[in-house]
């Protein structure tokens, strides 16, 4: 009787320890996927008052634009003011 309760505690220490490995190594994966699924930011292009990602943004200095026109119309308007 006492070698059923050691193998039952056994299998239960056995099985204790796989279900903390396993629920440890799928928690990183699972931050990973909602890092993913983030909202990107968005920028305000000041020539043509569109939003777009910030990715696919140009820099221009300080500002953000859309495409390279704006950003040509938008400096050649500001400095001719």
């Amino acid at each position: 009787m006492l070698r059923l309760i050691l193998l039952f505690f056994l299998f239960f220490l056995f099985f204790t320890l796989l279900n903390l490995y396993l629920f440890t190594r799928k928690r990183p994966r699972n931050l990973r996927q909602s890092d993913a699924a983030k909202p990107e930011e968005m920028v305000l292009d000041p020539q043509c008052q569109s939003y777009l990602p910030k990715s696919e943004a140009m820099l221009r200095g300080d500002q953000y634009f859309c495409s390279e026109q704006c950003a040509r119309l938008y400096l050649a308007g500001r400095s001719s003011n």
